[in-house]
C-alpha cells in the first residue's frame, strides 16, 4: 500500500512539472507564433496590392459566397488605397484559397494561397494566368480570362472568385471608379 502511495505522489509531481513546463512554453511562444501568422497573412495581402497596413472591413458579403474576409489597405496617413479579398472557391480537387487585390476599382493582383488542384495551379505555370486578371475592372471581364490548359474547373473557380471580388468592390464598397 505504501509503495502505491509513493508511486501516486511521484506520478502527480511528474504531471505537475510537465504541466508547468507546457504552460511556460505556451506563454513564451504564444506571441511569436501570433506575429508569424500575422506576417504570413500580411505577406499574401502585400503580394496582391503592395506594402500597406491592413484593417479588417465589416461588410455585407451576402450573395458573395466565395468571400471569406475583406481588408482595407491603408497608406501612412490612414487613407484607404484599396481592398484585399480573401476568398475560397470550389475547384476540381477541393477548395482553392486565394487573395485578390482591388485598387481604384481594378484588380491589382491575384495570389493562390492553397489548393488541392491540378498540377500547375500554384506553380510557375499559373503566373501568366493569374497576371491576366491585373487591370480588369468588370466581373464579366474576369469571367472571360482564358483558362489554364488542362485545368478548366480550377480556372473557372479562380475566375468566379475574382469576379465576386470585383462585383463586391463595385456594388457594396463603391470602389468602382478607375482613376
Amino acid at each position: 500500500m505504501r509503495e502505491t502511495v509513493k508511486l501516486g505522489v511521484r506520478l502527480m509531481l511528474f504531471a505537475l512539472v510537465a504541466g508547468l513546463l507546457l504552460a511556460v512554453v505556451n506563454a513564451v511562444t504564444e506571441e511569436p507564433i501570433a506575429l508569424n501568422e500575422r506576417l504570413k497573412a500580411d505577406g499574401a495581402r502585400i503580394a496582391v496590392i503592395g506594402d500597406y497596413a491592413f484593417e479588417p472591413v465589416e461588410t455585407d458579403t451576402g450573395g458573395y459566397d466565395a468571400i471569406q474576409s475583406v481588408y482595407a489597405a491603408l497608406d501612412e496617413s490612414g487613407q484607404t488605397v484599396g481592398y484585399v479579398y480573401e476568398l475560397v472557391s470550389r475547384g476540381y480537387g477541393g477548395d482553392i484559397v486565394l487573395s485578390v487585390g482591388v485598387r481604384n476599382g481594378a484588380v491589382s493582383g491575384v495570389s493562390v494561397a492553397s489548393h488541392a488542384e491540378t498540377k500547375g495551379l500554384g506553380t510557375a505555370d499559373e503566373a501568366p494566368f493569374l497576371q491576366s486578371f491585373n487591370g480588369l475592372s468588370q466581373p464579366d471581364e474576369a469571367q472571360g480570362v482564358d483558362a489554364m490548359s488542362g485545368a478548366t474547373v480550377s480556372s473557372d473557380a479562380v475566375r468566379g472568385a475574382v469576379a465576386q471580388a470585383l462585383a463586391h468592390a463595385r456594388d457594396v464598397l463603391g470602389a468602382g471608379e478607375v482613376e
